[in-house]
């Protein structure tokens, strides 16, 4: 398993003693599942490590000293517009309750990867700044800005001539991203306010001097990343790929963490974007699928499998439309088994460990998602009973409990995401479909109807007496299937074709196998 490999790798190259996982995101918005599965990849990691024995902490920043850059579409632009330029953390929260914009959606963020089993320390990019932690890391920025610019030049390729890769909040207007610093003296800066340094925010005009230690001031993210890593110890963490670039970000960094602080770079992880649809998502513009949504259409376990069970540098599509939700279904279910050793796949049993949260029930009887979505749509069936009966044994609380949560994952993906395949309605009279079929289909329904009147009427036995005449008459499945869907349903295919019969009355489906039969010969 890969968090396994990497892992046993960290262990390897890292020096002894404690590791210290650390992730960070900008509470610009609300948080895409790319932020999440940032976090939930730290998190296995960290997982890895502590069964290894090894002494980790997992610590997860929110950068709310980033300056506002857009609104969001689902909130007031006009509101918020005369914010733009200002750190997250002065700009007012969107509702009452939280201290700032940058606490409002790192609040609702942590909310989030809790419900995936993710409990990381939180640090806030404010306190470190304003606590004075950040203050030696300034100090030698400034005192070593020269340098710096080299390295960026080297590195990237950057022909930027800004000499001080820091900027101080104006004393006038209140905004980080409009300053730059003109000069530097040991103790204090002077610094420009300037109306068109960035598109998306206009400074005041203003300027003046100040210290930029305790608060006043913020390092330009390439550094930033580097001077956390030196002020918080910092010995894993990954990144999305974009970062790993040859030239980009991480690789300044790299630089400027072993050439200006004096630090090694932590154990790096470039993992691969979660995608839906093929479009990468980006929370600060309002687009794509936000964490939240994603846990409206999977339950905590399974979107957190999600993100484990791909290798970390495999890209990943999510599409809840069609068959996927039932295949993770199945997939996680086997993962499970696996876990209980019912089935001999190391690999999986692994991942469920990494996929596991506490809400899970990993000894409950687990029916198969298809098979719920099935049976939820025929109103005469007995959805506990019939669960109990395909276990053979009363279901106890957490099955009855698992039973639950997988009706209301049937219901809300039959509402949105299911094929029409998967919707059924067992039509009242003989749907007009029955007569396409063939004489060979025919006598299959003819023999089925007097094989069926004396069989055991359950699932798995209506099931079995079906694939006996299938292939006692040389049908295909597509022959035999086709037949019964377009008797009961009036369309090509279905659910489980002997969960579907056994669902029904007796005398109903014996009466209907007969009309159709006789269907042909009648017109």
């Amino acid at each position: 398993m890969w968090a396994d490999l990497l892992v046993e790798e960290i262990l390897k190259t890292r020096a002894p003693g404690g590791q210290v996982v650390n992730d960070a995101w900008s509470p610009s918005g609300y948080a895409h599942i790319g932020s999440l599965k940032g976090v939930v990849l730290h998190d296995a990691v960290t997982r890895g490590l502590r069964d290894r024995g090894a002494p980790v902490r997992f610590i997860y920043g929110f950068d709310d000293y980033d300056p506002f850059d857009g609104t969001p579409s689902y909130l007031d632009t006009e509101r918020f517009a005369p914010y733009l330029g200002m750190p997250l953390c002065t700009v007012p929260s969107p509702e009452p309750g939280a201290a700032s914009y940058g606490e409002f959606f790192g609040r609702r963020f942590v909310e989030d990867f809790h419900r995936l089993g993710c409990r990381p320390e939180v640090y806030w990019g404010s306190a470190l700044y304003r606590s004075g932690r950040m203050n030696e890391a300034i100090r030698r920025v400034l005192d070593r800005a020269g340098e710096i610019l080299e390295i960026d030049r080297e590195i990237s390729g950057s022909q930027r001539t800004e000499r001080h890769p820091l900027q101080v909040i104006c004393e006038s207007c209140g905004k980080i991203a409009t300053t730059m610093i003109t000069g530097w003296d040991g103790r204090e800066v002077t610094y420009e306010c300037r109306a068109e340094k960035v598109a998306w925010a206009a400074g005041c005009g203003q300027g003046g001097r100040r210290s930029p230690f305790d608060g006043a001031s913020k390092l330009i993210y390439r550094v930033e990343w580097a001077a956390k890593w030196w002020v918080l110890g910092v010995t894993v963490e990954g990144a999305g790929k974009d970062h790993f670039t040859r030239g980009g970000s991480h690789d300044t960094a790299s630089a400027v963490a072993e050439r200006i602080f004096g630090y090694p770079t932590p154990f790096p992880i470039p993992y691969e974007f979660l995608l839906i649809g093929g479009a990468k998502m980006a929370g600060s513009t309002g687009k794509g699928v936000l964490a939240r949504d994603l846990l409206e259409i999977l339950r905590p376990e399974l979107a957190r499998f999600l993100m484990v069970r791909p290798h970390y540098r495999e890209q990943k599509n999510f599409d809840p439309g069609g068959e996927t939700i039932p295949r993770l279904y199945d997939e996680y279910d086997r993962a499970v088994r696996a876990f209980r050793g019912e089935i001999d796949e190391p690999e999986l049993a692994r991942t469920f460990v990494y996929a596991f949260i506490d809400e899970a029930r990993p000894q409950a009887y687990r029916p198969r998602f298809g098979k719920v979505a099935t049976l939820l749509q025929i109103p005469s069936v007995d959805l506990e009973a019939a669960v109990a009966e395909e276990k053979g044994a009363p279901l106890s609380a957490a099955d009855r409990e698992e039973l639950a949560e997988r009706t209301a994952d049937a219901r809300r993906w039959l509402s949105h995401y299911a094929p029409e395949a998967y919707k059924i309605e067992v039509q009242a009279t003989l749907p007009p479909a029955a007569a396409t079929l063939t004489a060979a289909q025919q006598g299959f329904l003819e023999a089925l109807a007097q094989a069926l009147a004396s069989a055991e009427w359950r699932g798995p036995a209506v099931h079995n007496q079906i694939h006996e005449l299938k292939n006692a008459r040389g049908l295909s499945p597509q022959q035999a299937f086709g037949a019964i869907y377009r008797a009961f349903l009036g369309k090509e295919s279905g659910p489980q074709a002997g969960w579907l019969l056994a669902a029904l009355d007796r005398d109903f489906v014996l009466e209907r196998l007969r009309q159709a039969s006789a269907q042909r010969t009648a017109s």
